[in-house]
């Protein structure tokens, strides 16, 4: 095995996403309030190549819109429609010298969920530019 690569499990993740998200619901926008991105199901991992400076990363993930899901139940929707959202992220980046710390940008495939459509629904991670 290449001594440069380092394969890694995730094990924990934790991202509060104060701004939230913009939804289009029954043709109303709406503020779904803030969100967090917990880990989801089991399998989140990375390889760290030391050789090439990069590193890539695939989390398991579930996001929850605490506000916009207590509107729902209130509301008396059914589970489906306000249960967390699970996602897949799928990202890459630089891993940085002696500190080993990293940054990544990606994408995610969002799971069938009755208020998101797969097909229609894009979630991007940015690399933060410092």
């Amino acid at each position: 095995m290449d001594q440069h690569i380092f394969p890694f499990n995730v094990t924990g993740l934790g991202v509060r996403v104060e701004e939230g998200v913009k939804l289009t619901w029954q043709g109303r926008e709406i503020e779904s309030g803030p969100l967090t991105i917990t880990l989801g199901a089991p399998g989140s991992r990375g390889v760290i190549n030391y050789g090439t400076g990069m590193v890539n990363v695939e989390f398991r993930v579930r996001i929850e819109f605490h506000e916009l899901s207590e509107a729902l139940r209130d509301m008396g929707a059914e589970e489906d429609l306000w249960a967390p959202v699970d996602a897949v992220i799928r990202s890459e980046g630089a891993v940085f010298g002696e500190d080993h710390s990293l940054r990544l940008a990606g994408k995610a495939v969002v799971a069938p969920h009755r208020l998101f459509d797969p097909e229609e629904t894009k979630i991007e991670i940015l690399a933060p530019t410092q």
